[in-house]
C-alpha cells in the first residue's frame, strides 16, 4: 500500500513528467502517443489549452487540442503563416508573453480565441515532424520550469513516435517475411509432387514407388521445419523419427517403441537422418519386421560428449537372408551416413533381425542426460 508520502510525490510535476513519459515510452500507435499528450500536457505545463499540431509537408495541421475554448483542431495553415510553422522551420522553442505584440502571431486568427500567451516547440528538434503549442488566457511569460517541462515532454513524443514507426516497420516487415515464407512453402511443395509425378511418368514401377518414397520423406522433414521455424529451424529428433515412421502405423497397429533424450538437430542433419530413418522403414515393410503383424522395431538414442548414436533394431520379423542386405537400400543409408552426417555406419543382419546403428557428432546444443547402452540395460 502507497503511503501519504509516496502518494504525494506522484502529483509533484516531475512525478507527472515521469508518469507522462512512461506512458508515452509504452505507446504503441500514433493515436495513442496523441492522446498520451492531449491530456497530461495541461497539467504539466499549468496552462489553460495545448494543442498538437502535425507537419504535413508545407501545411501546420492541428490534429487535437485540449482547451478552456475553441482552438483550430482540424484546420491547416501554411508553414509561413502560423507560430507553430515558425517553432518547426527555425527548430526552437518560441515563446509569446503577448500575442498583440508579436509579429509571428497572425492576430486575425486568434480574436475568436482566447488566447493570449504561447509557448510552442518542436517534436524532434533536428528534424521537426510535429510541435506542441501550450496556451494561455492572459498575457503571461512562461518560466524556466515550464519552458523545460514542454521540451521534454515534446522530446519523449518525438522518441516515442520513432518507437511507433520502428514498431510499424518490422509488423510490416514480418508481414512480407510470412508472404515470402508461404510462397515459398507452396513453391516446394509443388516441387515435391512435380517430381513425384515425373517419376511415375518416366521410371518403372518399382523404382518410381520406391523414389516417391523418398520424396515423401523430404516433404515430410521439410514440413516439420516450416513448423518449426521459429526455434532457429532446429527439429526435435523424437518429432523427426514419429514423423517419418507414422505411414507404417495404423491406429490398431503400433510396432514401433521409442527411447531416448531430448535432442535438437540442425536441418542438414535432420534431413538425412530423416532419410535414413525412412528407408529403413521401407525395407522393415518390405522384407523385415514391419512386414509381419508380430513384427517389431526398437529405436533408441543416446547422447555421449559430442555424439550422437542412433540404433535401429528389428525384431519378430521373417528371417532374412545375409546376401540380401546389399538390396535393400544399405547403398545409399551408407552414403547418408558417411558423406552427409559424417558419421559410422553399422548396419548387419543379426539372427533376432535387422539392427542399424548411426553416430555422428551433433553441436553443443543437445542435453547430454542419457545414460549408455550398458546402463540401460541394466
Amino acid at each position: 500500500m502507497m503511503d501519504g508520502k509516496n502518494r504525494n510525490r506522484l502529483y509533484t510535476p516531475l512525478g507527472q513528467l515521469t508518469r507522462a513519459v512512461a506512458r508515452l515510452a509504452g505507446a504503441k500507435s500514433v493515436d495513442e502517443v496523441v492522446e498520451i499528450v492531449r491530456t497530461t500536457a495541461r497539467a504539466l505545463v499549468g496552462c489553460e489549452g495545448i494543442a498538437i499540431i502535425r507537419r504535413d509537408g508545407d501545411l501546420c495541421h492541428y490534429i487535437e487540442e485540449d482547451a478552456i475554448g475553441p482552438l483550430w483542431k482540424g484546420q491547416k495553415f501554411p508553414m509561413s503563416a502560423c507560430i507553430s510553422g515558425w517553432a518547426m522551420l527555425n527548430k526552437q522553442t518560441v515563446v509569446v508573453p503577448d500575442i498583440a505584440l508579436d509579429p509571428r502571431i497572425p492576430y486575425e486568427l486568434y480574436e475568436e480565441t482566447f488566447v493570449r500567451a504561447v509557448l510552442m516547440t518542436p517534436v524532434r528538434r533536428d528534424d521537426p515532424l510535429a510541435a506542441i503549442g501550450a496556451y494561455w488566457a492572459s498575457t503571461y511569460e512562461p518560466s524556466e520550469e515550464e519552458i523545460e517541462v514542454l521540451e521534454a515532454l515534446a522530446s519523449a513524443t518525438a522518441t516515442a513516435l520513432e518507437n511507433v514507426r520502428l514498431i510499424s516497420a518490422l509488423k510490416d516487415a514480418v508481414s512480407d517475411a510470412e508472404l515470402m515464407r508461404d510462397e515459398l512453402r507452396h513453391r516446394v511443395k509443388n516441387a515435391y509432387m512435380g517430381a513425384q509425378s515425373l517419376a511415375r511418368l518416366t521410371l518403372p514401377s518399382d523404382l518410381g514407388d520406391q523414389f516417391n518414397g523418398r520424396i515423401s520423406a523430404l516433404a515430410r522433414v521439410h514440413e516439420l521445419l516450416d513448423e518449426q521455424a521459429e526455434d532457429n529451424a532446429r527439429i526435435d529428433l523424437r518429432s523427426l523419427i514419429e514423423i517419418e515412421i507414422e505411414p507404417y502405423t495404423t491406429p490398431d497397429w503400433q510396432p514401433f517403441s521409442l527411447t531416448g533424450p531430448s535432442v535438437q538437430l540442425q536441418p542438414m542433419r535432420a534431413t538425412a537422418l530423416g532419410l535414413v530413418i525412412n528407408e529403413l522403414a521401407t525395407n522393415a515393410l518390405k522384407h523385415g519386421a514391419l512386414s509381419v503383424s508380430s513384427g517389431r522395431v526398437e529405436v533408441a538414442w543416446l547422447v555421449a560428449g559430442s555424439e550422437l548414436t542412433l540404433l535401429w533394431a528389428e525384431m519378430n520379423g521373417p528371417a532374412v537372408a545375409e546376401s540380401a542386405l546389399a538390396n535393400q537400400g544399405s547403398g545409399l543409408i551408407k552414403r547418408l551416413v558417411e558423406r552427409q552426417l559424417r558419421g559410422r555406419l553399422d548396419h548387419v543382419l543379426a539372427r533376432s533381425g535387422v539392427r542399424c546403428q548411426v553416430t555422428f557428432a551433433i553441436d553443443a546444443g543437445v542435453r547430454e542426460d542419457a545414460t549408455s547402452w550398458d546402463d540401460r540395460a541394466q
